[in-house]
């Protein structure tokens, strides 16, 4: 049978509180660092406004080249948040039918019903079908947040 005296006990937990001390500076320095590169935290995923001007394709080049994609709106809420974030001006978005007309699909694949032409653009009043090389707008990155967590 193990026995272990106070001191034992109180060195386990001082090293465990440790351990959580630094795991939350590492994340909290991340964040900071993330940030500082533009990038603005909103529910768990991060993202950056351009201050640029290209076409969809170039957008979308941009934002992967990064870790990230163009932003994909799920909600009110988050069209609330990206009009706040774009000033209400004109962004792309990843939401696009150039691989199968008619077929509208965000850039993770998740499809969509509409009319729209072969990209969108998301102004404070609703979205916008434009052709990919039209343009040029700002457009969103946006990229998961939770990935960048330390276990």
């Amino acid at each position: 049978y193990l026995s272990s005296s106070g001191s034992d006990s109180v060195k386990i937990r001082s090293s465990g509180a440790a351990l959580v001390c630094l795991v939350l500076m590492c994340v909290l320095l991340l964040t900071a660092v993330i940030v500082l590169y533009g990038w603005t935290y909103y529910k768990f995923s991060l993202y950056f406004i351009s201050s640029e001007w290209k076409s969809w394709t170039e957008s979308r080049r941009y934002c992967t080249e990064r870790g990230a994609d163009l932003i994909i709106i799920n909600n009110r809420e988050e069209q609330e948040f990206i009009n706040k974030i774009s000033g209400g001006a004109g962004v792309w978005i990843g939401l696009t039918d150039s691989d199968v007309e008619g077929r509208w699909k965000w850039v993770d694949g998740t499809n969509m019903t509409s009319g729209l032409k072969n990209c969108a653009v998301s102004y404070s009043s609703g979205w916008y079908d434009y052709q990919c090389n039209n343009g040029p707008y700002k457009w969103i990155c946006e990229k998961s947040f939770v990935k960048y967590h330390i276990p």
